[in-house]
């Protein structure tokens, strides 16, 4: 009996082992899903020299702040990949809601985009200890793109309740999401049917119903014969946006020509204005900052949003320089004006004698591009009672600073700060040293 075993075990071993040689011999049952394979990747190669892959989409967004909530939208700026966007004026992103900032074709790969947006407090308050504040917030996202994806970033302001620090109650977030392009549903897709043996049929002159086009192929068995069809979208012809144009104009007394700069979407612009002379500019729409300098006259500059399509003007009335004994001077970074900014006890606001020299802040700011400015606000200490103190100097730094935006100046230039009185310049005893600590100083801010 034992013997009968080990004769049928050795039979099994010899037909599996023939069994599997068969199945590992070249040609043997896997030879018919080899050439299919061929066959097909012959005709994908086809179909892809036939259609082009579709880019990948990228879908930015912003999220405004509600009304309830206080706050208000004054600057912004988006980067992708280093190079500014074009985006809806500030009155558009400061709407609650989701606002679509661009939808752009981008080439697969790693992106990056940079937001900065500059906040302040709406609803004002003289004891507010947010009175004055500048939220200046840059945050930025990467994420990658891929053909046939759209990738949608949407950047969201929030609110920190339990912020420690005032200037840590707001901040900045993006959110990343990712879906499969689909052919928009009024074009009509192209159907095109790849066979292996028939040959090549021309497309039918009708383009408002599929064409059926038939693309012969060179399969190394010509015993298969494997089709496809693949929807092709037609590319979308792009409507050309429209340029916009800006208007400058320059006013002057004495006969002079200026130079503008024009800074913003694109490259800077450097223009040589005549007198009394409008001269237009084609300009893309976005938010651009002119600034203006001519020999012998302040500096000035704006700031203006332009729509595609419109129009928009400046006008600059030339102010002659001061002689250098009334200029400006810039000490240890602190702006001295010859007539300091006075303010009258329990006051916000400068007194309307002491308001020319603002005209001699916003030249300084011009000539130094890239410098910053800090107002800082002071009071005596006996106008109002301590615990007002703050909220007084923090006004009063506010609105400095909010009449150099009036001028022209850009909101991410300046920044207010109260101090109270805790820096008293002269003596509270005495009229004369409460006048003097009722003041602002201006220091200059040089990167």
């Amino acid at each position: 009996m034992p013997c009968c075993m080990r004769l049928v075990d050795s039979s099994f071993l010899k037909i599996g082992s023939l069994l599997l040689a068969g199945l590992l011999a070249p040609g043997a049952l896997a030879a018919e899903t080899t050439r299919e394979e061929q066959v097909r990747a012959e005709l994908e190669r086809q179909l892809r020299a036939m259609v082009p892959e579709s880019p990948a989409e990228v879908q930015l967004l912003f999220e405004g702040f509600k009304a309830e909530d206080g706050y208000r939208l004054v600057e912004s700026d988006f980067l992708l990949d280093g190079e500014p966007l074009a985006v809806p004026s500030i009155e558009e992103l400061n709407a609650p809601g989701v606002h679509r900032l661009a939808v752009m074709k981008v080439e697969p790969g790693e992106h990056t985009l940079v937001s900065r947006v500059t906040y302040t407090n709406g609803s004002w308050s003289l004891f507010s200890e947010s009175n004055g504040f500048l939220w200046k917030i840059t945050a930025s996202v990467g994420f990658q793109t891929q053909r046939g994806l759209r990738v949608a970033v949407k950047a969201s302001p929030r609110v920190v309740p339990n912020a420690p620090d005032p200037r840590l109650k707001l901040k900045l977030t993006h959110a990343v999401t990712v879906e499969m392009l689909s052919p928009p549903q009024d074009e009509p897709a192209v159907a095109v049917k790849v066979d292996a043996g028939t040959p090549p049929v021309k497309p039918a002159p009708d383009a408002g119903a599929p064409v059926k086009v038939v693309q012969p192929a060179t399969p190394p068995d010509a015993g298969v014969k494997p089709s496809a069809i693949v929807s092709v979208t037609p590319p979308v012809e792009r409507t050309p946006v429209p340029t916009g144009r800006l208007r400058l104009q320059v006013t002057s007394k004495k006969p002079t020509s200026a130079v503008a700069f024009v800074r913003g979407s694109g490259e800077p612009l450097k223009l040589v204005l005549p007198r009394s002379k409008p001269h237009d500019v084609p300009l893309s729409a976005g938010a651009y900052t002119v600034d203006l300098i001519a020999d012998g006259f302040l500096a000035q500059t704006r700031q203006v949003e332009l729509s595609a399509g419109a129009d928009a003007s400046l006008a600059f009335a030339l102010v002659p320089a001061p002689k250098a004994a009334k200029a400006a001077k810039v000490l240890e970074d602190h702006v001295e004006l010859p007539q300091p900014l006075g303010f009258e006890e329990m006051k916000p606001v400068p007194t309307k004698t002491t308001l020319s020299g603002l005209e001699l802040v916003v030249d300084l700011l011009v000539r130094d591009p890239k410098a910053r400015l800090r107002v800082e606000g002071h009071t005596d200490g006996r106008e109002v009672p301590a615990p007002a103190r703050q909220g007084l100097s923090d006004a009063r730094a506010r609105a400095v600073a909010d009449l150099l935006i009036r001028a022209g100046v850009a909101p991410s230039r300046v920044e207010a700060v109260g101090v109270g009185d805790r820096s008293p310049k002269a003596p509270n005893l005495i009229p004369r040293g409460r006048e003097m600590n009722r003041r602002v100083e201006l220091v200059l801010l040089r990167p």
